[in-house]
């Protein structure tokens, strides 16, 4: 498709400037070999022999337009040899109370939302569970005014969407307030709705965490040990938290284990892949012999255990366990916390809220676009192993320079009156020793037609990270508002390790992550130039 940029900015010059013939705008084969080589760092594509110039503005849009020339090549496809190590190496793509598709207190519960979740990558889904009644146990927010679904249901939708972005595995974990007997039930209806998929332990006794290589197309299941409910002296049903009160959730960190709860037994046990339990504490996690368990800290623990704990203890812990970080109680709204932090800390299943669209679930599906969108990336080495150090100088040094957008018409009623007024900002973020934002200059002039395409004053943004496996790149853009808070528009970010060098194409998305257009106005872009 053929795109639109400003009149006062000769973008197809700009794009071939010091490679072609600025008098005749003709640039050769030659040059444009040159150009492929120096400025995109790649060999130039298969040409017909009989072409040996072309106008620069058709060179532009056979060549800068073309369907492969986006910011992240098509070459990102799935490493398969990196998806050997045991599941505690990697970053899994993880949600919180999935089933949920809005706020924590007053939504509905919805089969959708699940669906939703692992079309966008997930591979860790939460099911908040309780008895229900004669049609089986459901899933629903305990203590607050949210509406509940079947387990079975949520189950079912599951089984069908899966493995349908990847075919690595899907963790379901279960914050299971269950009697006896209806976790009996639910054991029964995840063989019967998963089948095949359903992945059953050999033994309790793993010397290590099985490969995400091993389970493909398979579904594992994470729970505890042991369920408060089934203390002894406790009624068959746990009572529910009252109407208003916020839960608190996954209390399954430190601390020692109730000695007057049983260890859980029958069948929901025996499919329990991922264990989840409290532990005395980090020696005692560590000893040898120790078995392999999950637990869940919340994001004010998190911070905490951070500051308390040394780097080494913390990459020792989570390259043997698995840890599980979520949103604290009072984001009822369900907005969401920055991952940067659980990241770095090595958390492998950094949960959150994928109804929200906000800043935090942008940068967490950028980063996961790494590895073919698989939703499990391999940890660097120096989050695996303590006697590796962290990066302490710059590992990356790029440039970033938005040169100008297409498509902004699909932004014209941003403004009630007169065209929106653009800028963007480019962040490194991921971690917090990168973390670095710039911004362009403000764009405006008229909402439709091609004076409304925006193009910006050429300024290099230069960025340099330590913690490259880590980093994400975001660009957000949004219309200026001297009166009230700016409106965002669109979004793009991606792992700063899969950059491509070059004059390349950014695709822009909203924030629920769909692309930005429509068969009238086209896709919205941006044209950046990365050195």
């Amino acid at each position: 498709m053929s795109r639109v940029f400003h009149p006062k900015i000769d973008i197809a010059a700009v794009v071939f400037d010091g490679f072609s013939d600025k008098d005749t705008r003709v640039i050769t084969k030659a040059q444009l070999s040159k150009f492929f080589k120096d400025s995109q760092k790649e060999s130039i594509p298969d040409l017909p022999e009989e072409v040996t110039e072309w106008d620069v503005n058709d060179a532009f849009a056979q060549f800068i337009l073309a369907d492969g020339n986006f910011l992240v090549g098509e070459k990102n496809v799935v490493d398969e040899s990196s998806m050997t190590s045991p599941m505690s190496h990697y970053f899994i793509n993880s949600s919180h109370n999935t089933y949920l598709t809005g706020d924590q207190l007053l939504s509905d519960s919805s089969t959708d939302a699940i669906k939703r979740a692992l079309l966008h990558g997930c591979r860790v889904i939460e099911l908040d569970c309780y008895d229900g009644g004669k049609d089986g146990p459901i899933i629903k927010h305990g203590g607050t005014r949210t509406k509940a679904i079947l387990f079975k249901d949520a189950i079912v939708a599951i089984e069908a969407d899966a493995h349908t972005v990847s075919e690595f595995p899907v963790i379901v974990t279960l914050e299971n307030h269950c009697c006896v007997a209806k976790r009996d039930e639910m054991a029964q209806i995840l063989k019967d709705c998963l089948g095949a998929k359903l992945a059953i332990p050999a033994s309790d006794k793993m010397s290590k965490w099985p490969s995400p290589a091993s389970l493909k197309n398979k579904v594992i299941i994470r729970d505890k040990l042991k369920h408060k409910q089934d203390k002894k002296g406790a009624k068959e049903k746990a009572a529910p938290a009252a109407p208003e009160e916020i839960p608190e959730e996954n209390s399954d960190d430190e601390g020692e284990d109730d000695v007057e709860v049983p260890i859980a037994g029958g069948p929901l046990l025996q499919l329990v892949t991922v264990p989840n339990s409290k532990f005395k504490d980090f020696e005692d996690a560590m000893a040898p012999g120790a078995k392999l368990f999950s637990c869940s800290w919340g994001e004010a623990k998190l911070l905490s255990r951070v500051q308390k704990t040394e780097k080494s203890v913390l990459t020792k812990f989570t390259e043997k366990h698995l840890l599980r970080c979520y949103p604290a109680g009072h984001r009822f709204m369900s907005d969401n916390y920055d991952p940067s932090p659980a990241w770095e800390t090595g958390a492998q299943m950094v949960a959150l809220n994928f109804q929200a669209n906000d800043k935090p679930m942008w940068i967490n599906r950028g980063k996961f676009t790494a590895n073919g969108n698989a939703g499990f990336i391999l940890k660097p080495k120096w989050l695996l192993d303590p006697l590796v150090a962290q990066p302490t100088v710059a590992t990356k040094k790029f440039s970033i320079t938005v040169l100008a957008g297409t498509g902004w018409e699909n932004f014209k009623f941003a403004e009630l009156v007169g065209a929106p007024d653009t800028y963007v900002k480019v962040s490194v973020t991921g971690n917090t020793v990168d973390a670095k934002t710039f911004q362009t200059n403000t764009f405006t002039d008229q909402r439709k037609g091609p004076n409304a395409q925006p193009f910006f004053d050429a300024t290099a943004f230069k960025f340099e990270t330590k913690q490259t496996d880590l980093a994400v790149l975001l660009f957000t853009v949004y219309d200026k508002d001297t009166v009230s808070q700016d409106d965002f528009l669109a979004q793009y970010s991606c792992p700063v390790s899969l950059l491509r060098p070059g004059m390349r194409v950014l695709p822009l998305y909203d924030e629920a992550g769909k692309y930005v257009g429509n068969s009238k106005y086209g896709k919205t872009c941006l044209l950046v130039k990365i050195e």
